[in-house]
């Protein structure tokens, strides 16, 4: 190979390594490119141990994630020219793991080509795979989570009282419709509002979490589509959390304006007596 299509080379992951860092890191990254460099010559002139070495030299110094991915691209290669089939095959998988969009940084043979592609195909189907399995999970803890509930039968001699606070007259909760706290008579509807309230806000509070941790996913996502997904799925988790935290609120005020406006409470019915 002449010796400017070799510093073509070269200078092509350099610039593809440099451009991918952000400024504050090019000087701690220099002597890794210096290293990734000296090892594309020296598998040009077929010293493919020596090229070796020098990419193991590079990998221990401080680099970035786009080092990493060229420095596993560059042993694939020599390890497929060595006819090292299954370490090629490794350090192409480690690399498609990072960036499944990734290209050969260098003019490869069509039998190495061919090869490269085959473990990009593995490593896709590899993360459907995983997102799939990742989907079903919760719906499977879910699933493992039901419990049966027992409920002993109804007797015909028993049957079950409303519970009410131990201040409260069950006979004049009942002939008030409400119940008896404090002096002043809450009715069915507060009880009823304040309970909405309160699984309202519950409910508001896990769509909320579920929010973050899509957040957080979205960020942590190497596809776009998945980015995109998971940013959209925040986004409507957040929404609902919001309406759900009015709704609690509505509910609440609700069962506030109701209980003061029910009227005058009711005296409590004596003990087996007549008001």
């Amino acid at each position: 190979m002449s010796k400017s299509c070799l510093w073509g080379n070269i200078l092509a992951v350099i610039v593809c390594a440099v451009v991918a860092l952000p400024p504050r890191a090019h000087g701690a990254e220099g002597g890794v490119q210096r290293e990734i460099a000296e090892a594309i010559r020296l598998y040009e002139d077929l010293e493919y141990e020596l090229a070796l070495e020098r990419l193991k030299r590079a990998s221990s110094l401080p680099h970035g994630a786009s080092e990493a991915v060229s420095m596993a691209l560059l042993r694939g290669i020599i390890q497929a020219d060595m006819g090292r089939w299954d370490a090629a095959r490794k350090d192409f998988q480690d690399a498609l793991q990072h960036q499944l969009d990734v290209q050969l940084p260098l003019s490869v043979s069509p039998k190495v080509s061919r090869e490269f592609e085959a473990q990009r195909e593995k490593v896709r189907g590899t993360l459907v795979d995983e997102r799939k399995a990742g989907a079903a999970a919760p719906d499977a803890k879910l699933a493992g989570d039901v419990r049966p509930t027992l409920i002993p039968p109804p007797t015909k001699d028993a049957s079950p009282e409303p519970w009410a606070p131990d201040s409260v007259d069950g006979a004049a909760g009942k002939a008030s419709g409400g119940i008896q706290i404090a002096g002043r008579r809450v009715p069915v509807a507060s009880w009823v509002l304040l309970g909405v309230g309160v699984a309202a806000s519950g409910t508001g509070t896990v769509f909320g979490l579920s929010s973050r941790s899509q957040v957080e996913d979205a960020r942590a996502a190497m596809l776009d589509e998945d980015r995109v997904a998971n940013h959209s799925k925040a986004q409507d988790s957040a929404r609902t959390a919001n309406i759900l935290f009015g709704a609690a609120t509505a509910a609440a005020v609700g069962a506030v304006a109701t209980w003061f406006f029910a009227g005058p409470s009711e005296a409590p019915v004596a003990a087996g007596g007549v008001p």
